[in-house]
């Protein structure tokens, strides 16, 4: 069996000038990446591996939630790969990061996490009403018997999708 948590990183400063891949998280993003860390704890959710995409605002999304969980940081790996990483090489990540009986979380951008959250789903995964899948933040928590699930469609099952406005503060 094996747990992946599909993370998108939190909300980042637009108003910074660097680069996107330097982009800072804003105070809301910071404050929504501690509240899920603090949710995922609360919930029993937590990996025993995180990947991250090298973007610093999705870095800092990985630290803040595993501040609040018992994984060791040293366990997060820094992938360059999935820095606006579409569908197939996420799957190629959760293939090579995934270890059976363990839970996987990978932090990446959209619109590749909101592709591969409608593939894995086995059910419609349920949009908020403004029309969005993962918004900044969210965790898709998906349970998989076998890496083989991987190779079609729908073969996941989606435990639930948070969102940090569904989580009370």
């Amino acid at each position: 069996m094996y747990e992946i948590l599909l993370m998108r990183h939190a909300k980042s400063d637009w108003h910074s000038h660097v680069a996107d891949i330097e982009r800072p998280l804003n105070k809301r993003g910071s404050g929504d990446a501690e509240r899920m860390g603090q949710y995922l704890k609360q919930s029993n959710i937590s990996p025993d591996r995180a990947v991250t995409s090298v973007a610093r605002r999705a870095q800092d999304t990985a630290n803040l939630v595993l501040e609040s969980l018992p994984m060791v940081r040293d366990e997060m790996t820094i992938d360059r790969e999935l820095y606006l990483a579409g569908l197939q090489t996420l799957l190629e990540a959760i293939q090579l990061y995934a270890k059976e009986d363990g839970c996987l979380m990978l932090v990446a951008h959209n619109p590749g996490m909101d592709e591969i959250v409608h593939y894995l789903s086995d059910t419609d995964p349920g949009y908020t009403d403004n029309g969005k899948l993962m918004t900044t933040c969210a965790v898709a928590h998906f349970q998989l018997d076998s890496l083989d699930a991987l190779k079609r469609p729908g073969k996941a099952r989606l435990l639930s999708i948070i969102r940090p406005k569904e989580i009370a503060r």
